[in-house]
């Protein structure tokens, strides 16, 4: 009845052979586990509005005994509002505590035997646990499949039955597939890892990469080391985690006028922000197989629905790439792996949490046009704020009134339509009430409308720059290097450079049906096998185009059994004959090397190199010094020693090459040193790539070939070039700004969104 299949070029949700555009709705009707707040008149608007997919909260039968009646009322008043609704259960893979009691093996274990009690808490399971069941446990598989299935077949023998058309698997912290413990204690100095349930999946994993105990032995420096029972890496190699970037940007001496810079932190078992991979490649391997761990039990759940019924959409809350600690959360390793998998249609994921604000943007989590590539759906969840919220989060997210909630939820429809992925709208109110108001009612009909017509078009995507990301390096480098590189970019540069950008994994580079770019931008692409290297230099030189490399590209090659590091690995990449500073030093520079096109643009005075922008935080309970979330430091530091290179920037502390640009065999390569890029630099960059640019300013822009969405960062006069020529139609005041024009100057207001239909 549900299936993923092309729909004009692109995937989309198809129902009885009719495809389902943006939106969806998931409205929180639970806070106890007995009580359902239904407003029969909220979701009876919706449906009016077309709002017609639907996401219910669900847990097993096994669970607690209230749990398929509290689903069942939920199904049967959603039915009478909406009719024709269509609803996927968002189900939990909870044990219960007694099982946790039961199977002490298989919960997560510290390095000290301690299994210590957590609070869970979802949509409507809230506890506590006596112990955090583990992720990678086989046997939490086995019998939560048994629970899944029977609820699975007590739901089959409703009457309603034929609404239902997928399932949403749900599992560990707010349902994301999270564990709720840090990885690393460094209170009691001891780590995770311990329990006979990983240790399994520690052993299958490296037995699946090495194959034989010596082999292992000779990449771990571990003459002792065996595939049956590996050790789990001590406390201090996980050094490189956390305590790297907090021991490099907060000094622990006093710093007088005359103190000279402070040594770069150590502790025998790191290579600055990474680890020791020639003497440490142990914790790599570990953090690796913490995540692909997880992603195994994704797979083991969704095969488990697939067989029960192939005809139902099996999706999960994974494979976040942005607002998370990459390191401990264990599901941002094994996307990859999932996406080629016949067993998933779809993963969702909700928009990053800080930024919202009205002139800002809502960053993404996931790598969402290698989904296309695997006919599998990203799935945003939109939890955007209104006017509706209580005054902590008004202040938090800076939603105040009706043109700030309209406005905003135009952006946020905007960007879904124009990058070409789905959403639901996450009204987590109690009861719902954060779009419960007529002019919100009225936009989302309007809307529907609009994402209807967009479906019916040509949906094939005319971006000419790319954004390479590897998940493979999240578990490579510091935590905190991820998010200033990933992260901080995505968050707050990636949507305002002002053309369209589309998202890979490295590993899509190798798939025929990869479109071509101009531009490819690899943010951090640390750890690369020969072979991915070749695949992407192959891709590379097929499309004649630019790379742009940020820190490190390439450094690291753990098939090696000696030298896994090192400038070498660099060249090889980029073709930029490089040197390796292992001291940590800072990332600031200005653009102020040899005359050329893409330095002429800048300010020769203006810094880069470091996140300078106002950072607007929604996370409760932040931890870290404001300078540790700000510093982006390099270390170690890469840079071009390369005599036929041209050097465009230069460090200022250090005067060594910044930003170097070479034209190689086949394409031209231009390495960024610092981490950090921000958006006018990669607008630069792209117009010398031949990228045609939409917009100047630092105002949100999304675009797509048939739709534009503009949200504007400040009060003032605009102006989007469209690079051919077109009737620009405002879809929400449906009226022309120009009739067979290459551009048009408009004015807007700060946070005003206005979205152009492109006829």
């Amino acid at each position: 009845m549900a299936r993923i299949k092309d729909c004009n070029g692109r995937p989309a949700i198809f129902i009885n052979d009719v495809p389902y555009p943006p939106m969806m709705a998931t409205v929180r009707t639970r806070k106890e586990r007995v009580n359902i707040d239904f407003d029969r008149d909220y979701f009876d608007a919706l449906g009016k509005a077309g709002i017609k997919i639907y996401f219910l909260i669900c847990d097993t039968l096994d669970l607690y005994p209230e749990a398929f009646e509290m689903f069942d009322r939920e199904v049967r008043l959603l039915l009478e509002a909406v009719p024709d609704a269509y609803i996927i259960p968002r189900i939990g893979m909870h044990p219960t505590n007694e099982w946790i009691k039961q199977n002490p093996d298989e919960c997560v274990k510290y390095s000290d035997g301690e299994s210590p009690p957590v609070h869970l808490f979802s949509e409507s399971y809230e506890t506590d646990l006596p112990a955090h069941y583990s992720l990678a446990s086989e046997k939490w598989r086995t019998d939560m499949s048994v629970a899944l299935t029977k609820t699975l077949q007590k739901i089959k023998e409703q009457p309603y039955s034929d609404r239902i058309i997928g399932y949403f698997l749900a599992a560990g912290g707010t349902s994301e597939w999270y564990y709720m413990l840090p990885v690393i204690d460094n209170e009691n100095k001891r780590t995770l890892g311990y329990s006979k349930a990983f240790k399994r999946e520690f052993s299958k994993y490296l037995t699946e990469k090495y194959g034989t105990d010596e082999n292992l032995q000779a990449h771990w420096k571990n003459p002792t080391a065996t595939l049956a029972d590996p050790p789990i890496p001590e406390f201090d190699k996980h050094y490189y985690v956390d305590d790297i970037d907090k021991d490099s940007t907060i000094p622990k001496i006093r710093m007088y006028a005359n103190t000279k810079t402070p040594p770069s932190p150590k502790n025998g078992y790191n290579f600055g922000s990474f680890p020791d991979f020639d003497n440490s490649t142990d914790v790599y391997d570990f953090y690796r197989a913490w995540n692909i761990s997880t992603a195994d039990s994704v797979l083991h759940f969704a095969k488990t629905i697939k067989r029960f019924d192939p005809e139902y959409l099996v999706g999960a809350f994974y494979g976040s790439q942005g607002c998370i600690n990459h390191i401990i959360s264990s599901s941002s390793g094994g996307n990859v792996k999932v996406l080629e998998s016949e067993y998933i249609d779809f993963l969702a994921a909700p928009g990053v949490y800080e930024n919202r604000l009205s002139g800002g943007c809502t960053g993404q989590r996931e790598v969402q046009d290698s989904f296309a590539l695997h006919n599998k759906i990203y799935i945003v969840e939109d939890d955007a704020r209104t006017l509706a919220e209580g005054e902590y989060h008004k202040n938090l997210y800076q939603i105040y009134d009706m043109t700030d909630s309209i406005n905003v939820l135009k952006r946020e429809f905007g960007r879904t339509l124009c990058e070409d992925v789905q959403a639901w709208w996450f009204d987590q109110l109690i009861g719902g009430g954060r779009y419960k108001y007529p002019e919100i009612y009225e936009l989302f009909a309007e809307q529907q409308k609009i994402a209807a017509d967009a479906y019916s078009l040509d949906r094939r995507k005319c971006s000419e720059i790319a954004l390479i990301i590897d998940e493979e390096s999240m578990q490579a480098v510091s935590h905190h290097t991820t998010r200033t590189a990933v992260e901080l970019f995505r968050n707050y540069e990636l949507a305002k450079v002002g053309a369209p950008i589309d998202q890979y994994y490295h590993n899509d580079m190798s798939d025929p049906n990869m479109p071509s770019y101009k531009l490819y931008v690899f943010l951090n692409v640390f750890v690369l096998t020969p072979e991915e290297r070749e695949a992407i230099h192959k891709k590379l030189k097929a499309d004649g185009a630019t790379a742009l490399w940020l820190y490190a590209p390439g450094m690291i090659d753990t098939t090696k059994i000696n030298g896994k590091a090192s400038a070498e690995n660099v060249e090889a990449l980029t073709g930029i004959k490089c040197e390796i500073d292992t001291a940590k030093h800072d990332s600031v520079f200005r653009w102020n090397g040899e005359d050329h096109p893409i330095t002429r643009a800048f300010d020769n005075r203006a810094l880069y190199g470091c996140f300078d922008r106002r950072r607007i935080m929604s996370l409760i309970g932040q931890k870290y010094d404001p300078k540790y979330l700000y510093d982006t430091y390099m270390y170690p530091t890469v840079y071009s020693i390369d005599d036929g290179a041209k050097n465009l920037a230069y460090f200022l502390t250090t005067g060594i090459p910044a930003v170097t640009l070479k034209e190689c065999d086949g394409f031209t390569s231009i390495l960024h040193g610092s981490k950090f890029l921000k958006s006018d630099e990669l607008r630069e960059i792209a117009r010398f790539a031949g990228c045609h640019i939409y917009s100047e300013g630092d105002d949100t822009f999304y675009a797509n070939k048939n739709f534009v969405t503009h949200h504007s960062t400040e009060t003032g006069k605009k102006k989007i070039n469209f690079g051919r020529r077109v009737s620009p139609f405002e879809v929400y005041e449906k009226r022309f700004y120009g009739r067979d024009t290459c551009e048009i100057e408009f004015d807007a207001y700060l946070g005003e969104t206005k979205m152009f239909k492109l006829l």
